[in-house]
């Protein structure tokens, strides 16, 4: 009787919330696997925001490098061949678009400071080689010189 005692002490002992027989318990493993497949689908998680990371920074570095070396082309080539000049924005875009009919690939539309917007046919690094273009493209033009001049962009 005193055997029978025991046990009937020790399984109530054990079977009242010990972790350890609900760790070997069909609950306690549920509870583990569910536990497992929770860090799982958060380590997924985190390892998906370090690459969006990781991919955003890798795309801003490659802007910020574009504009960096777009203001160092500028800085370099401030001196540009105008051939026209308009208040109207509209109007240098569809002067811009004639010119490029003209042949002329590299034109752009500048911002002046006075407000104005220039259409420029060709960026160089100093002065003279600006103006050699504009006697270029006028050598061919002999009867009809095209109206143009330098712009020195600050």
């Amino acid at each position: 009787m005193k055997k029978l005692t025991c046990v009937l002490i020790l399984l109530t002992l054990l079977g009242s919330g010990c972790k350890f027989v609900e760790k070997y318990t069909k609950k306690g493993k549920k509870a583990k696997a569910e536990a497992m497949q929770k860090a799982k689908e958060d380590s997924l998680a985190k390892a998906k925001a370090i690459e969006f990371e990781k991919a955003a920074l890798a795309r801003e570095q490659a802007h910020q490098d574009s504009i960096r070396q777009v203001e160092e082309y500028e800085n370099q080539h401030r001196f540009h061949v105008i051939i026209g000049s308009f208040k109207v924005p509209s109007n240098a875009t569809s002067w811009e678009q004639e010119v490029r009919g003209m042949g002329f690939n590299n034109t752009r539309i500048l911002q002046a400071p006075n407000g104005f917007n220039l259409v420029s046919v060709g960026a160089f690094n100093t002065y003279s080689k600006a103006f050699n273009e504009i006697d270029r493209i006028n050598s061919n033009r002999i009867e009809n010189p095209m109206e143009m001049w330098v712009y020195e962009k600050q």
